[in-house]
């Protein structure tokens, strides 16, 4: 009977730690809209899907940043509440080429 619950109680601390996990992808693409007063970033990947996703950090929203900048971005991505967050926005210079993102099928918000 030890066995039992040792087993159970196992098996529930494993389930917990994978509903708990978090992931960041990047993404590559540009900045189509910023709004402040709902913290999100409205960002166009390079194959022309448009997503709408909240910042982590309101900080991100005042870098130097805006409408029209290309851009890399970190998503974290929530597995417990499948919430997805902009965690870092990095600007491409001028002369750098933007690398094609992930496989879009698998992730995206």
């Amino acid at each position: 009977m030890k066995k039992i619950r040792l087993a159970i109680a196992t098996i529930c601390l494993l389930c917990a730690t994978v509903l708990t996990s978090e992931a960041a992808t990047t993404f590559a693409g540009t900045i189509v809209g910023i709004d402040e007063t709902q913290r999100t970033i409205t960002f166009q990947t390079s194959t022309g899907q448009t997503w709408t996703i909240p910042v982590a950090d309101a900080n991100i929203l005042h870098q130097q940043i805006a409408k029209g900048d290309r851009v890399k971005i970190d998503v974290e991505l929530n597995d417990s509440d499948l919430s997805r967050r902009i965690t870092k926005v990095t600007k491409f210079r001028k002369d750098e080429p933007i690398e094609p993102p992930p496989s879009l099928d698998a992730v995206g918000p």
